[in-house]
């Protein structure tokens, strides 16, 4: 991949559904241009998919992140009994067999079961985990691991708004006269309901990829800080100082002394460079770099709600975060 190729990937990623004419314009090459360079990013296999589905905010859900070293002799085995869980959204494997499996739990209460299988299913004895912080001010614009940015409440979803969602699970990037088809609406109303859920961030559209195909590094760099630092502002130093044009810090609201930076490089300099710079920073006690070299994607129960639509006495009420929506 070459820098070109690196700035369409940061702009599907920030709008699935962005239009070639503003992928051209802003990459300052031509619309055929952009059309190959995702042809050539698909076939290869960096780009897995565009996706979308009901935000987790909107379901007032739970992200989590369990990770450690697995015992397992057989990795592939391993990410297939991953995926048996309905709550398993991803799975990355980096070096030394160490797993990170990011899950979305309906509630707090499914934590305890969920950590035993994902313990059981990785063969990860001695696992870590983190309850994803979403509103330390780090959270991108774009959405990760179907999370983005939060707000305080939802309009509610209707049953149309949720035959919509359903026509995008596979194909977030499906043009408008194609999902008025599927769900028997103009156009014009397929378009005024999707303005109104991206704005309402009710919708999640997300592009799974993988950066090996492409010759860049994917790493995942913890970095552990002093009793007392403020993360937050060790994790916006971080993002302000590096170069890396796709990278993003995560942090865990029960771990208050751990960041995760996760960012592509194809540049071994740069990232040694980075490295060193993050263990004089005064708030660091210590950097732990993984290379990741394989991931999974898998379907949970989220992926699952729009069908909710095939039941039209059903629908999710109106609600805030605090109180979370409940198929009713």
């Amino acid at each position: 991949m070459d820098d070109t190729d690196r700035k369409l990937l940061i702009l599907i990623e920030a709008n699935p559904r962005i239009h070639f004419r503003e992928l051209a314009k802003r990459l300052g090459i031509s619309r055929q241009a952009v059309h190959h360079r995702m042809q050539v990013l698909t076939k290869i296999g960096v780009i897995k998919g565009m996706i979308a589905g009901i935000s987790i905010h909107y379901l007032d859900a739970v992200p989590v992140a369990v990770f450690g070293r697995s015992m397992t002799a057989s990795i592939e085995k391993t990410l297939d009994r991953l995926g048996e869980s309905e709550f398993s959204r991803r799975a990355v494997v980096t070096g030394g067999n160490f797993l990170y499996v990011i899950g979305f739990l309906r509630n707090i209460s499914e934590l305890g079961s969920y950590v035993e299988f994902v313990k059981r299913a990785g063969e990860m004895p001695e696992p870590t985990v983190g309850i994803y912080c979403l509103d330390d001010g780090l959270v991108p614009d774009y959405s990760v691991d179907g999370s983005g940015k939060r707000k305080g409440s939802y309009k509610e979803l209707s049953p149309l708004d949720l035959r919509i969602i359903d026509s995008l699970k596979d194909n977030a990037r499906r043009p408008i006269k194609d999902i008025a088809d599927m769900v028997g609406v103009s156009a014009k109303t397929v378009r005024r309901h999707l303005a109104d859920m991206i704005s309402e961030g009710s919708l999640d559209m997300s592009v799974p990829m993988d950066s090996a195909p492409g010759g860049d590094s994917f790493l995942i760099v913890h970095v552990n800080l002093r009793d007392g630092a403020d993360k937050g502002e060790v994790g916006r130093r971080l993002l302000s100082k590096y170069p890396f044009q796709d990278g993003y810090i995560r942090t865990f609201s029960n771990l208050p002394s751990l960041l995760v930076w996760v960012f592509w490089s194809d540049k071994m300099t740069e990232i040694r460079k980075a490295l060193r710079d993050v263990g004089e920073d005064e708030d660091v006690v210590a950097a732990m770099l993984n290379f990741a070299y394989l991931e999974r994607i898998y379907t949970t129960w989220r992926d699952k709600l729009p069908a909710v639509r095939a039941r039209p006495s059903k629908k999710v009420r109106t609600h805030n975060v605090r109180s979370g929506p409940r198929i009713q």
